[in-house]
């Protein structure tokens, strides 16, 4: 019988997403004229005539990705393009296309699904997406969302790039997502709307509509990644890739005022939060130029090892830790 890489009975608890996609990765491996890029970054990268092809695709499956009890419909539909075109633009693409599947349960009524629609199709005018296919179909549990889109690039940019002396940066105040997800879990209910005013509610926000931006000037920039499962999982990510270390400086991490007033109240350190805390989907990279707006210098990239420098100036050594599924 022929040995395949799955012999051994490991448990996914113990393997993790990200070992198994390795695994299935090595299974999968194959090489055609054209692909540039395939398993292992945020979108596939195939060669255009013209421009190079970008692909992604995401899944959101009810109870996993999403809670109804404090979503709407509309935000959830917003939400799923917005991953999507995180991704694309991760890869320095601009997205064009989008594919739809859905699960839906039979007891839901076609309002819901257009709702549903229409947060997708708010996020799509945005960023000047086409939604042109996909399939529907019926789920005995839950609703199931995937969703394949579909961009062009000039240059690709990798996770594998980074070299020593890069500088490390962000597009975007980190923990927003994470602070607004503790917020929902506790207050059970949906927002409808979003006074500006008010910090718990803009960081709900940030977590139910979030809006990737993309990086205007790409020169100089060595790998890139957007941070959907938390920072020290998303840079470990490149530091893998890229095989380097990095150093980041704690207090060169940016925290919004909203994140900082509601950590203070409720006693929380907002460092977990913007370490650990995910879909924040804004831009992670290393750039061989020095940025001087458009973006925060969190660190620099090094030859090995991975530290976090505090205040006092203490390092520690810091692990991928983040969202990861089956763990």
């Amino acid at each position: 019988m022929k040995r395949t890489l799955f012999n051994k009975s490991i448990p996914l608890s113990d393997l993790g997403e990200l070992g198994l996609i390795k695994k299935l990765k090595k299974q999968c491996n194959y090489s055609a004229a054209g692909i540039i890029a395939g398993i292992g970054d945020d979108a596939a990268a195939i060669k255009g005539s013209r421009k190079n092809l970008l692909v992604t695709t995401d899944m959101m499956i009810e109870g996993i990705h999403f809670n109804l009890s404090y979503s709407t419909f509309f935000q959830l539909g917003y939400k799923f393009l917005a991953v999507n075109i995180s991704d694309i633009l991760a890869m320095g693409g601009k997205a064009e296309h989008f594919f739809i599947s859905i699960g839906i349960p039979g007891n839901y009524s076609a309002s819901t699904i257009e709702e549903l629609y229409a947060g997708i199709m708010k996020m799509a005018k945005k960023f000047k997406v086409s939604l042109i296919g996909g399939d529907t179909c019926a789920s005995g549990k839950g609703l199931i969302l995937s969703g394949t889109l579909i961009g062009y690039t000039d240059k690709i940019i990798r996770r594998s790039g980074a070299k020593p002396g890069d500088g490390i940066y962000v597009t975007d105040t980190l923990g927003d997502s994470s602070m607004g997800l503790r917020l929902l879990r506790s207050r059970k209910k949906k927002v409808l709307a979003f006074p500006q005013h008010n910090a718990k509610i803009k960081l709900m926000k940030k977590h139910l509509m979030p809006l990737p931006v993309p990086l205007k000037k790409k020169s100089g920039v060595s790998a890139m990644i957007d941070i959907s499962d938390g920072l020290l999982q998303d840079l470990s990510h490149i530091c893998e890739e890229s095989t380097v270390g990095a150093v980041i400086y704690q207090d060169a991490v940016p925290l919004s005022k909203e994140c900082l007033e509601v950590s203070e109240k409720a006693g929380l350190n907002p460092y977990r939060y913007a370490l650990k805390g995910g879909e924040d989907y804004c831009l992670l990279f290393t750039s061989s130029q020095e940025r001087k707006t458009g973006a925060y210098r969190i660190g620099e990239i090094t030859k090995k090892g991975r530290f976090i420098v505090d205040k006092t100036g203490k390092k520690r050594i810091f692990k991928r830790e983040g969202y990861e599924h089956f763990k």
